[in-house]
């Protein structure tokens, strides 16, 4: 990124590598989902640059993001995660349908191959596929929120608060697969209320405070103290 604005947020630059957990630091409002929702394509930039693999890109929405590869857990799984009144299954090939049809037909065996594999691996708690997800734990909605976008595969991932609400089994199953997704390469940002879950999981954290970067701590610097010392006053 390079000095994005738009959104509530103002100048933000950074950058992420492949393998590397970014952390986005800062009170609620601090303007950190707003800076997600730029980054996915579902609110405009009004300036500043986003290269990804060398290409600037120009999102005009989140479907073009989708395109190139970036996905996001949202905050609220209920409003933006997740369709309730659908079934595991149409979740969590939602956004790859195009890949697991040929010529415009759906293979149902392709849909049914993919949503069991997340469900292995996801350790999704139904007794089938077909279960609506309202009938789920809160844990487990999360967890199809989370299938539906690694079944398309991203390189960049925005986690938003993944784990608030959730039980602490759950919580800790999302912070090892996300250290698992690093591990395999992708592009990670993690957005955490939880300061600890943050020294935890992140490799760097970005701090904003008012809709500005106010700081960028290294993984060596990386500590509570410093971290609160960034979001109260704009230092390391």
């Amino acid at each position: 990124l390079d000095k994005v604005s738009g959104n509530g947020v103002k100048d933000i630059s950074f950058e992420v590598k492949k393998g590397e957990i970014l952390g986005l630091g800062g009170l609620v409002g601090a303007g950190r989902t707003e800076l997600a929702q730029l980054i996915f394509g579902s609110e405009r930039m009004t300036s500043g640059s986003i290269t990804y693999n060398g290409k600037e890109l120009h999102l005009k929405d989140c479907q073009q993001a989708i395109e190139e590869g970036i996905a996001m857990i949202p905050e609220d799984r209920k409003r933006h995660g997740v369709i309730l009144e659908m079934s595991i299954k149409e979740n969590t090939t939602m956004p790859c349908l195009k890949r697991i049809s040929k010529k415009g037909v759906l293979s149902v065996a392709k849909e049914d191959e993919v949503t069991e594999k997340y469900k292995k691996e996801l350790l999704i708690k139904t007794p089938s596929i077909n279960q609506y997800v309202k009938n789920l734990s809160g844990g487990n909605q999360q967890k199809v929120v989370l299938a539906k976008w690694l079944a398309m595969n991203p390189e960049v991932i925005i986690f938003d608060e993944p784990t608030r609400g959730i039980d602490i089994g759950t919580k800790t199953e999302i912070q090892k697969l996300v250290l698992k997704l690093a591990d395999e390469g992708k592009s990670l940002i993690f957005i955490s209320s939880e300061i600890e879950e943050m020294l935890r999981t992140c490799n760097r954290m970005a701090v904003l405070r008012d809709g500005q970067k106010v700081g960028e701590i290294d993984e060596a610097d990386m500590n509570q103290m410093n971290v609160m010392k960034a979001i109260a006053g704009g230092e390391q």
